[in-house]
C-alpha cells in the first residue's frame, strides 16, 4: 500500500510506490528516517539513486503521463506540476532509465505523480505502476523539502501550463511510430476567423511546446512559393492541407479559440493532408490566466464587411505564401496568394480595407477568365502577371477575400459615394439583409461595404452556387 505520514509543517513529503514483483527486496520500511532537501534537484537525484541501487534492470521504460500530475484530483497546471516533471524525467534519465514519450503500452511502467497541499505543508506522490498489472511496491524513503525551497507563485494555474497540457493532448492523441512532421497555422478567433494579441502568443507557445516532443517535428512556415511558380498536388488533398504542402510538412495543426462566460475555449485539431483528423485537444482557460486581447478591432470590423461569420465555405480557399490564415508583412516585402478549389471554379479576388474601401485584385478588368482546377495551388499574382503587391504605407490590416462559383459572375463598380444599402451605423442590418440582397442585385454600381450582400444577391437571381474564403493579412514597418 501507499505510505502516507503527517510531516512537519513547511516541508514538502514525496512518496515514492514501485509496482513489480522486481521491486520487491526494497519496499519501503516503516523506520525509514525523512531526508530534508535544499531544492528539487538534490531530492529526484537522491530517487533515481535509490531506484537505480534497489533494481538492477536498467534500461526499462517509463510512461510519464503529463496530463495527469494534478493537485486532488482538479488543479493541474500549475508551475509545479511542470518542475517536477522535468525534475523527474531528468533525474531517472541520468541514472539508465528511458522514457517512452509516445503510448502507454510501449513502456514497462506508468508513472503518476499527484500533491496535496495543507496549511503549510505539501505532499507529493510518485507511483510507478506495471503496465502489465496493478501491483507496487513502495520506496524505502520518504523525501522532505521546506516550502521556503519553492518558487510562491509554484501553485497558481497559468497560461502556459495550459497550453502545454493541449499540447500533451495532441501528443497523447498521435501514438504511431515516428516523427510526425507539423505545419502550425495561427490560431483564429473560432466565428470571423480573425488572430489577437492572445492567439498570437498561443500560437508561438503551442509551437515551441511541440518542437520539445518527440512525436513532432514542427517546420516554421517560410513563403515556399512566388509569383514564378504554380505547383501540383494531390487532388484529394484537402484544402487546409495546402499549408503544410507549401512548407514539405505532412500534417497540419489548425486551432481555434471562442469566448464563453467565463473561460475562453480552445481547441486544436491534427489532420493529414487529405483532412483526416489524428488527433484533437480541448482546453477551457479562466479569463484569469489570460494577460493578452482577446480583441482585434481593426480585424472585427474587416471580419464584418466580409462577413467571415457566414461564409459558405470547404469549396475554395485563400492563403498567402507564408501560410495561414493570418500573416504579418513588413514594408519592402511582396505579397503573394494562394488559391485553391475543389472543383472547377470561376474566382474573383478583392482586397477590403478598414475603412471599407474595396480594390480588385483578380481577375483585372479587361482579362480572360478562366476556371481554376483542383488540384493545383495557384499564386496571385502569378507568373505571367506585370503587376505585383508592395508592402508600403499606410501599414495596417487587410481582409483578402475570394468568392468563387461554377459560372462566370458579373463585376461591381465601387464607388464610394455609393450609398451602403447592407449596412447601417457600421454595421451588416440583418433584419433586412434578404431584401438588401435582393434590391443590390439589380444594381452594378455599389458600396464597397456591400461587396458580399451583392455577390451573395446576384448569384441567388442567378441561382449559381457562391462559396467564399477570406485571409487576413497586416503590414507592419518593421
Amino acid at each position: 500500500m501507499t505510505m502516507l505520514r503527517t510531516m512537519a509543517a513547511g516541508m514538502l513529503l514525496l512518496v515514492c510506490s514501485l509496482s513489480s514483483p522486481a521491486f520487491a527486496s526494497w519496499f519501503g520500511s516503516d523506520d525509514a528516517k525523512p531526508v530534508v532537501y535544499q531544492n528539487l534537484t538534490d531530492m529526484t537525484d537522491a530517487m533515481a539513486k535509490e531506484m537505480k541501487e534497489g533494481h538492477a534492470g536498467m534500461g526499462l521504460k517509463l510512461y510519464l503521463d503529463k496530463d495527469e500530475v494534478y493537485e486532488d484530483q482538479e488543479v493541474r497546471c500549475t508551475p509545479l506540476a511542470g518542475m517536477l516533471v522535468n525534475e523527474l524525467e531528468r533525474a531517472f534519465s541520468r541514472v539508465g532509465y528511458v522514457f517512452e514519450g509516445r503510448s502507454i503500452d510501449q513502456a514497462d511502467y506508468a508513472l503518476s505523480v499527484s500533491y496535496h497541499r495543507s496549511a503549510d505543508q505539501v505532499a507529493v506522490y510518485v507511483k510507478l505502476k506495471s503496465t502489465k498489472n496493478d501491483s507496487y511496491r513502495n520506496l524505502k524513503n520518504t523525501y522532505l523539502i521546506g516550502m521556503d525551497k519553492l518558487p510562491a507563485d509554484c501553485f497558481v494555474e497559468n497560461l502556459d501550463a495550459k497550453l502545454a497540457r493541449l499540447a500533451q493532448k495532441l501528443s497523447r492523441g498521435w501514438q504511431k511510430s515516428g516523427s510526425l512532421s507539423l505545419a502550425v497555422t495561427p490560431i483564429v478567433e473560432a466565428r470571423k476567423k480573425y488572430s489577437s494579441p492572445f492567439s498570437d502568443y498561443a500560437t508561438r507557445k503551442l509551437k515551441t511546446t511541440l518542437s520539445t516532443m518527440p512525436s513532432f517535428n514542427v517546420i516554421e512556415e517560410k513563403p515556399v512559393l512566388t509569383k514564378t511558380a504554380t505547383r501540383s498536388i494531390a487532388k484529394d488533398t484537402d484544402l487546409a492541407g495546402s499549408d503544410a504542402v507549401l512548407v514539405g510538412a505532412d500534417a497540419v495543426l489548425e486551432g481555434v479559440y471562442l469566448r464563453g462566460g467565463s473561460n475562453v475555449n480552445m481547441s486544436v485539431t491534427l489532420k493529414d493532408l487529405k483532412g483526416k483528423v489524428l488527433a484533437n485537444g480541448e482546453e477551457n482557460i479562466p479569463f484569469g490566466l489570460v494577460p493578452y486581447s482577446l480583441d482585434n478591432d481593426a480585424a472585427e470590423t474587416l471580419a464584418q464587411i466580409a462577413d467571415t461569420e457566414h461564409e459558405t465555405g470547404g469549396v475554395v480557399r485563400i492563403s498567402t505564401t507564408k501560410g495561414g490564415s493570418y500573416q504579418v508583412f513588413r514594408a519592402g516585402e511582396t505579397v503573394s496568394f494562394t488559391l485553391q478549389v475543389a472543383r472547377p471554379l470561376y474566382v474573383y479576388l478583392y482586397d477590403i480595407n478598414p475603412s471599407g474601401e474595396v480594390s480588385l485584385l483578380y481577375p483585372k478588368l479587361g482579362e480572360a477568365e478562366q476556371p481554376k482546377q483542383p488540384g493545383i495551388i495557384y499564386t496571385i499574382p502569378d507568373a505571367n502577371d506585370s503587376w505585383e503587391i508592395k508592402v508600403e504605407a499606410p501599414f495596417g490590416k487587410d481582409a483578402v477575400k475570394v468568392f468563387a462559383s461554377d459560372r462566370k459572375l458579373p463585376l461591381p463598380t465601387i464607388s464610394v459615394t455609393e450609398k451602403s444599402r447592407a449596412f447601417e451605423g457600421g454595421t451588416r442590418a440583418l433584419a433586412r439583409v434578404d431584401k438588401a440582397r435582393k434590391e443590390l442585385s439589380g444594381t452594378s454600381t455599389i458600396n464597397g461595404r456591400d461587396l458580399v450582400d451583392w455577390y451573395k444577391g446576384v448569384a441567388a437571381r442567378l441561382k449559381a452556387p457562391l462559396f467564399e474564403s477570406t485571409v487576413f493579412v497586416e503590414t507592419r514597418e518593421h
